[in-house]
């Protein structure tokens, strides 16, 4: 699925997308056509890599009629919320959210051809701590592909929590991972066409706060709010 001149609000269950005619594509299954329409263009976008709650699909020890057949015949395009950003001019690609499913989103993202050969994303931008949002960070460490200071993005608090709890320390003693502290409503430029902006919102904050970014290319944006509580609780119009 591709749009560039739309807007529109998609909602589920964990996942909030306002898009203003931003270049989007759907994955896992992106179709030849239309990789080769953007590949051939300079231009950025985003890719959608998951939808679901933190825990997944099928649910753990689920019973209900959603995860009946889920166990037994899988459905691979059921992913972790998550969501990557591409810049086809200036070769760079990052991921948002570091999921259970990660390993596959990697291989998704990377398979639309930025960067060379490389799996590794050019940053991670994490939005909280709970499990289907940071987690995926294992993957990172000695026991997985063993990566080299992999950039990643996080609040305050959320970078203590990395910086103060196993295994995530291990991560950044090793120099698996780089955290970068970003802050609220602070720009962080990414590329010339790139710019993202995290928003705090209201959600259980147990370990760290929980954000939304605010995702500018380089003539439209879009805006990713995993997981909010309720909309009434913020104090932003989501308008």
């Amino acid at each position: 699925m591709m749009n560039h001149k739309i807007f529109s609000v998609i909602r589920t269950a964990t996942l909030t997308f306002l898009l203003i005619g931003i270049a989007f594509l759907y994955c896992p299954e992106v179709k030849s056509q239309e990789r080769s329409e953007i590949e051939n263009k300079d231009r950025a976008y985003i890719v959608v890599l998951g939808t679901v709650q933190d825990a997944g699909s099928p649910h753990a020890a689920c019973q209900k009629a959603c995860c009946k057949d889920l166990f037994d015949k899988p459905d691979p395009s059921r992913k972790v919320v998550s969501l990557g950003l591409i810049d086809q001019k200036f070769g760079k690609k990052y991921l948002f959210e570091a999921t259970p499913d990660m390993t596959t989103q990697m291989k998704a993202l990377a398979k639309l051809g930025v960067n060379g050969d490389s799996e590794t994303p050019d940053g991670i931008f994490l939005t909280h701590a709970h499990i289907g949002h940071y987690t995926g960070l294992m993957y990172l460490g000695k026991e997985a592909m063993s990566a080299n200071e992999v950039p990643v993005y996080a609040m305050p608090k959320m970078k203590s929590f990395l910086e103060t709890n196993g295994p995530w320390s291990q991560l950044v003693a090793n120099r698996n991972i780089i955290l970068k502290e970003i802050q609220h409503q602070k720009e962080v430029s990414l590329t010339a066409h790139l710019m993202v902006r995290a928003l705090q919102v209201p959600h259980r904050d147990e370990y760290s706060e929980t954000v939304g970014y605010v995702i500018n290319g380089p003539n439209k944006s879009a805006l990713f709010i995993p997981d909010i509580d309720k909309w009434e609780k913020w104090e932003l119009d989501i308008i």
